[in-house]
């Protein structure tokens, strides 16, 4: 009786430890499913962290390049802008130059001008007393032939001649020369036989040039065009009149 209660009380235990090993295995799996979802799920989370960073990533780098390449065409806007203010100095510029170097060319001949003709009033001033002289020993060479004091008087002229001369004086060639209205005044016009129309035949008052230009005119009297000879229709009827 003794043995069959201790056998009871043996498989009692076995079986109570079977209930408990079985709980605990149970506890067991519980435990390593619930773990297995927590890691899951903790997976799941860093995918999608890892995810939803790499598509931030890709629209931060995407804006990046976006806006490098904004930045870029403003710059280049901004250089192209430049390049063509720099052109437009330049241009001015340039301009400029030419303007001042054409400044300084006017400046040099304006001051060449000047001490070239310097002189000039002085000079224009002499011409009535140059006049005077000329006159004075046309005269006396009528009244006064071989006098030691007309040969004093040329002399003087002479020298005041030579003086004006290396000054740039010169005498307006007018006489038989055909007439110029660059160089002559006309104050009549005569009809005179054997000269060609507009041909000098008188100079009143001599012209003078200084350095090439003309400071008086030469005030001369030309023959007219109406002393051409007359035409062979005239000689033709002057013939037939002697014949008459």
């Amino acid at each position: 009786m003794e043995n069959k209660d201790k056998l009871n009380n043996e498989i009692n235990q076995d079986f109570s430890k079977n209930i408990n090993n079985s709980g605990q295995t149970d506890d067991a799996n519980k435990s390593k499913e619930q773990t297995y979802e927590v890691q899951n799920q903790e997976t799941f989370t860093e995918n999608s962290e890892s995810d939803v960073s790499e598509l931030i990533d890709e629209k931060q780098t995407e804006e990046k390049g976006e806006e490098e390449i904004s930045e870029m065409e403003k710059l280049q806007n901004e250089i192209n802008a430049l390049k063509e203010e720099v052109n437009q100095w330049k241009d001015k510029f340039l301009r400029k130059m030419a303007e001042f170097e054409n400044y300084k060319k006017r400046v040099a001949e304006d001051q060449l001008q000047l001490v070239k003709y310097s002189n000039e009033k002085l000079i224009k001033d002499l011409l009535p007393v140059i006049d005077d002289f000329e006159r004075a020993l046309t005269f006396s060479k009528e009244e006064l032939k071989n006098n030691s004091v007309l040969q004093g008087v040329e002399m003087i002229y002479n020298k005041l001649m030579k003086i004006l001369s290396d000054y740039g004086l010169k005498k307006i060639d007018a006489m038989n020369q055909p007439f110029d209205f660059n160089y002559h005044e006309a104050l009549l016009q005569v009809p005179k036989d054997g000269v060609e129309p507009l041909t000098i035949i008188e100079e009143v008052e001599k012209g003078y040039l200084l350095n090439d230009k003309v400071i008086r005119h030469s005030k001369v009297i030309v023959a007219s065009e109406s002393s051409l000879q007359s035409s062979p229709n005239d000689n033709q009827n002057n013939n037939n009149e002697e014949v008459k």
